[in-house]
């Protein structure tokens, strides 16, 4: 993840978000995590990483993705003869079954019956052939909604995208047709669920179970869009309370041109060798692995739910979001059996360190979700992110100036860099941030400054409230390094 960070000169958020989505991509669903009895999990996963216009993004996918489509060349090399046998096996039985059907047809009474069992046989025999193997294929780029089962049953399926861009959003909600979301396949296709395919011309079949791994690199623009649809069902059927969230904070302007190091080779043969390992391993099989929590890591889950519990109450910071909040255990499951994957193709538990580092990341993921969630309507807490950035930024004051009162500029200046979604940190937000502090009772206008001659008006100012530094009444929300998520 550092390698990409220092190459492309973008923060090591995303590198990191499109790993765990290409990790998933080579299982393949091909793994099941069973936390305790009653309770598994699939082992896709989806994760959208936020930065706007020239943020490098296809750069930082590129290693990630590119990787992933010289594995699926290798797959389609080696998948060739076996599909060029089926095809020509399909051709002498359609063959056979035509000749038979004609026989039958100009055959006298005497020898009806036999021509008619025979060309029974040749049908019989045409269907049990089943369809001609489709090419491999481990990464999908611009589909519909509706092509998404069709292509997934070619695939055993299996179906992954990973883009950077936000098409997939665009399609599913209906964006780019009559403004409907489709969403039925891709919820199914998280829990890896088994599902019928009605075929084109052929009979309907089933697939045993589908699995649909999403990385994506999205423009904060697209979750507005989301946001103002009248059609909301997406924001509010678990489609969008799925992802793992990033919302980094822009490098444009903090990049070193000159400090840009090129990614080691050594690094991106070991990135292709792990995933080919994991393709070897899982996604070629035909069955599907469970990775059992030791007693230690289910322990650990435990008291994870339970350290939940209170913040999802009414009051809590995550009821507001605890459509997303209350899927944050199953999520943080299969990153933990993804990193145990990556790290042994041939896992078979995991164990309480993989899952302590899956779980430090839970307070990153909360933080960006109020963020993302919020850009798209779907959760209101999140809305008061600029007004909480501003009010800690009180508390951070220096001892000289910290109850002394601010204006707008003065704020603009202490939150500058933070992510405050499309619009960023500007004088207009900062603005709607103080108006919620004093609404909600941490700050006071203070009267006007009379001035006298001419010059521009005094900035207005704005005193803040003395609770603001007394924190007996506040429970600290548990940090976390990014350290952790380059880690993973």
């Amino acid at each position: 993840m550092n390698a990409v960070t220092e190459q492309v000169q973008v923060a090591p958020d995303i590198p990191a978000m499109i790993s765990l989505a290409a990790i998933s991509t080579a299982v393949g669903g091909r793994a099941q995590i069973r936390i305790r009895p009653g309770w598994s999990e699939a082992s896709s996963l989806w994760t959208a990483t936020v930065a706007g216009a020239g943020e490098r993004k296809s750069a930082a996918e590129g290693p990630f993705s590119d990787a992933l489509r010289r594995i699926e060349r290798k797959l389609r090399e080696d998948a060739q003869p076996e599909i060029e046998e089926a095809e020509q096996t399909l051709k002498v039985a359609q063959a056979r079954l035509e000749d038979a059907e004609k026989a039958a047809i100009k055959a006298k009474a005497d020898s009806f019956k036999l021509k008619m069992d025979e060309a029974k046989l040749a049908r019989r025999q045409l269907a049990e052939l089943g369809p001609v193997p489709a090419q491999p294929r481990l990464l999908f780029g611009d589909i519909t909604p509706a092509a998404m089962p069709q292509k997934a049953s070619q695939q055993g399926g299996r179906m992954a995208v990973i883009h950077s861009e936000g098409t997939l959003l665009k399609q599913m909600g209906g964006l780019y047709n009559s403004g409907a979301s489709d969403t039925g396949f891709a919820l199914d296709a998280y829990d890896g669920k088994a599902m019928p395919v009605d075929r084109i011309g052929r009979d309907s079949i089933e697939m045993e179970s589908a699995h649909l791994a999403v990385g994506l690199l999205i423009q904060p623009v697209i979750l507005e869009q989301l946001g103002r649809k009248k059609d909301d069902e997406m924001l509010h059927n678990g489609f969008v309370q799925r992802f793992l969230y990033s919302f980094p904070a822009s490098r444009l302007g903090y990049q070193d041109p000159r400090g840009s190091i090129a990614i080691p080779g050594r690094l991106i043969e070991d990135l292709e060798a792990r995933l080919h390992n994991l393709v070897n391993t899982l996604w070629k099989s035909a069955l599907v692995r469970v990775l059992v929590f030791t007693d230690q890591a289910s322990e650990d889950m435990y008291v994870f739910q339970e350290s939940l519990q209170e913040r999802l109450r009414r009051g809590g910071d995550l009821h507001q979001m605890a459509s997303w909040a209350s899927k944050l255990p199953g999520k943080v499951a299969r990153v933990a059996g993804l990193l145990a994957l990556y790290e042994d193709a041939d896992a078979k538990q995991i164990t309480h360190e993989q899952f302590r580092a899956a779980a430090d990341l839970a307070p990153y993921f909360i933080r960006h979700a109020r963020l993302c969630l919020d850009l798209m309507g779907a959760n209101r807490e999140g809305q008061l992110t600029p007004a909480r950035d501003v009010l800690e930024w009180l508390r951070r004051r220096k001892a000289d100036q910290i109850r002394l009162p601010f204006s707008v500029r003065d704020a603009q200046r202490g939150v500058d860099g933070n992510a405050w979604g499309p619009d960023g940190v500007t004088s207009e937000t900062v603005q709607d941030a103080i108006r919620v502090l004093i609404d909600r009772g941490w700050a006071m206008p203070l009267p006007e400054e009379v001035r006298e001659g001419r010059g521009r008006r005094p900035s207005p100012k704005y005193a803040p409230h003395p609770l603001i530094w007394d924190m007996s009444w506040r429970k600290e929300e548990e940090e976390v390094s990014d350290t952790h998520l380059r880690s993973a």
